[in-house]
């Protein structure tokens, strides 16, 4: 059984451990308080009556007693209210937010930690990926991408290639059953979704649907196309352009569908006929921009019908696309085969705004993400590529840090370095002496270039650490 949590806990005892996806696992002991009315549908719960467990459960979960789960718990969203007392072995990891600790830091690997610089945001490296290729689609999340399909050489050109990332790097997963290129693609790493495409000299309207290892055949497009936009989820997707054949502009498409999880059904139609065009946000509330013969066009969607959006700074098609309608992210791309382009530009809803340079420039590369935490990989310039970048807005830098096992922290500090790299530890100049003083505390203060460095042995007097 699996319950997933969209409200908050309040523990006051018990055991809690997860891994670092946030899925948590083994014991739980304790109690969820409350009285039970915000339930319904829960067998033998205090607020439903009769019927079978409703989960995943998205309302008011108020539990007099006790709650036992056979199983894995997953927290979706929400919060853990209350002071920790009682729990044992906790290892809430990825972790969001100020972390106070106090004692010992007793660290077995790696630790990772991230810090926001005073810049916009930058475009870092990420692990490249195990294929090379171009016009390849993408969905999901920084952390937890799907890339599928593409285009490289040798012959025959069209990819089935599927890969996974995990934030570091790529593995490869279950082979696309029509190998295609100049796809569109939609939904997670778990449930992804592909559609369109071109496998010449046929024009596809075939779709398949992941569950993370392997794809199945879903409901085929109404009309051919390919160098389509797409939108959404596995099960409320957006197709919308593209060319239906030939390479004439007559070939190109305006017509939007919807895909319901079995079936795809006419939407209303682009104002604009466009092929090579990018896309963003959810079925009812899309997002098309870029193209070819417009390519500073940009569209939203409302679930009925388009209307115009803000222009983009920068004409392009072949772009990667992320994020949602109010807060998209257009990245790379090109304006003409032999400028191809490293620029990205962020979506407010109604303008679009300058954002920053990706490492490579690429052209048709495959997208996911957020507007503020975005990945762009694969593509072209104009030769096939396999890098990765990830988009941190605010620049947060991951920076890592590797101990020895089982190395304690506690009342004391190491900084190492290696045989490439010097340890560094960078005290920030201080005006005044730090208050409260504490024991054991180390300061800089001075003038510039002439700064010193000072300790409190015990939180009152003060020396200055001088060097033999």
């Amino acid at each position: 059984m699996t319950l997933v949590l969209t409200g908050s806990i309040n523990l006051t005892s018990g055991g809690i451990t997860t891994d670092r996806d946030g899925v948590y696992s083994g014991s739980f002991s304790g109690s969820l308080v409350g009285d039970g009315s915000g339930l319904t549908g829960i067998t033998g719960g205090g607020g439903g009556g009769g019927g079978s467990s409703d989960f995943p459960y998205t309302g008011s979960a108020i539990i007099s007693g006790s709650l036992e789960v056979d199983g894995i718990t997953e927290v979706i969203s929400g919060s853990i209210i209350g002071d920790g007392s009682g729990l044992t072995d906790v290892q809430i990891f990825p972790f969001e937010g100020q972390a106070d600790i106090i004692g010992g830091f007793k660290l077995d690997g790696e630790f990772e930690f991230n810090f926001a610089s005073s810049s916009n945001g930058a475009w870092s490296a990420g692990g490249d990926m195990n294929f090379a290729r171009t016009g390849l689609g993408g969905a999901g999340t920084q952390n937890a991408a799907l890339a599928f399909g593409g285009y490289s050489n040798p012959s025959p050109y069209q990819r089935a290639y599927t890969e996974e990332y995990n934030g570091s790097s790529w593995s490869v997963g279950g082979d696309l059953n029509t190998a295609r290129d100049e796809l569109a693609g939609a939904g997670t790493q778990n449930a992804g979704l592909a559609f369109g495409g071109q496998d010449p000299p046929v024009i596809l309207t075939s779709t398949e649907e992941y569950n993370g290892s392997s794809w199945s055949i879903g409901g085929a497009l109404n009309i051919c196309r390919c160098y389509l936009g797409g939108a959404g989820t596995q099960n409320a997707g957006l197709a919308f352009g593209g060319q239906c054949g030939g390479a004439t502009p007559t070939c190109n498409v305006s017509c939007t569908e919807e895909y319901n999880g079995s079936s795809w059904s006419a939407g209303g139609s682009l104002l604009c006929a466009r092929i090579r065009l990018a896309g963003a946000g959810t079925q009812n509330a899309g997002l098309a921009f870029g193209g070819n013969p417009v390519a500073s066009c940009t569209e939203e969607y409302n679930g009925v019908s388009w209307e115009q959006g803000g222009a983009l700074p920068t004409p392009k098609y072949n772009a990667g696309g992320a994020g949602i309608q109010n807060a998209a992210l257009a990245f790379a791309g090109w304006t003409s085969p032999t400028v191809v382009l490293a620029t990205s530009e962020k979506y407010n809803g109604t303008t679009w705004s300058t954002s920053e340079n990706l490492a490579t420039a690429r052209m048709c590369p495959g997208g996911a993400g957020q507007q503020n935490i975005a990945l762009a990989f694969g593509g072209s310039s104009p030769g096939f590529r396999s890098c990765t970048e990830e988009y941190n807005a605010d620049a947060c830098y991951r920076k890592h840090f590797y101990s020895q096992q089982n190395t304690v922290y506690s009342n004391q500090l190491y900084v190492t370095g290696s045989a490439t790299a010097d340890a560094l530890l960078n005290l920030a100049n201080r005006d005044t002496t730090p208050d409260p003083l504490t024991e054991g505390m180390i300061w800089q203060s001075g003038s510039a270039n002439s700064g010193c460095l000072y300790f409190s042995p015990d939180g009152t007097s003060i020396c200055k650490i001088s060097f033999a």
